[in-house]
């Protein structure tokens, strides 16, 4: 499944999936930061005491900006993690829930379970290869600069391995190239066959449906007309 996006007035998020937390995390931090927020989330910016003027203005400011803090935390999260931050509107509890929860990497065992995920990633039945991408680099992106990172040298065979048959021509291609491709060229060119096959099908029904439609009586040529009384758009015309 593509990851969704939240769209927000200070950037865009991919919302957060059970497998995409640093990505998530770097993205929406920074968008918290244009919301002048991050402080808040991060417990660093103290409630304003007393009650003068001023420091009323400066709560009514804080708690704008608490609010934008939630908002953005909640709307960047897919539906399945919104169940574990429902119960509270404190963006800095929802910042921590999600990070202990979903930050894998801080454990070897989590690095090591997300290891496994990546090498028992491929295609599901009727699944694009393009989305079957984006899980592995999600993978590979949680664990960038651990002990268990995936180095390039791992990505570029698993994914010989698990395109299939109709990119044999690609493949053949590839295989013979000198130097060898990157991931991210093998990712593009099997993305490109993906959007022309795409083109194709949608092409071949536009056809269909028209030749259809044609066969049914939905088009005339030629100016022939319908009614009674002759040829032309308003049959023969009498003359006097």
């Amino acid at each position: 499944m593509t990851t969704e996006t939240f769209k927000s007035a200070y950037g865009n998020i991919p919302k957060l999936t059970e497998n995409n937390y640093p990505m998530w995390n770097e993205k929406v931090r920074r968008v918290i930061m244009g919301a002048d927020a991050y402080e808040i989330t991060t417990r660093v910016e103290p409630e304003p005491e007393g009650n003068t003027r001023e420091r009323r203005t400066e709560l009514r400011s804080r708690q704008k900006r608490r609010n934008n803090a939630q908002f953005i935390i909640y709307m960047g999260c897919s539906d399945q993690i919104l169940p574990h931050i429902k119960h509270t509107i404190d963006p800095a509890e929802m910042w921590d829930i999600l990070h202990d929860r979903f930050d894998n990497t801080l454990s070897k065992l989590g690095r090591t379970q997300m290891l496994r995920k990546f090498h028992a990633c491929h295609p599901a039945k009727d699944e694009k290869m393009t989305t079957s991408f984006t899980r592995l680099i999600d993978y590979r992106n949680q664990l960038s600069g651990s002990a268990e990172e995936i180095s390039e040298d791992s990505v570029v065979p698993h994914l010989f391995t698990h395109i299939p048959k109709e990119f044999a021509a690609t493949i053949n291609i590839f295989e013979r190239q000198a130097p060898p491709p990157t991931s991210q060229h093998i990712m593009d060119a099997v993305r490109l066959g993906e959007e022309k096959a795409a083109f194709v099908t949608e092409i071949a029904h536009a056809s269909t449906g028209a030749a259809l439609y044609s066969q049914r009586g939905g088009y005339h040529g030629g100016g022939r007309g319908r009614g009674r009384g002759g040829s032309g758009r308003f049959g023969r015309q009498k003359t006097y």
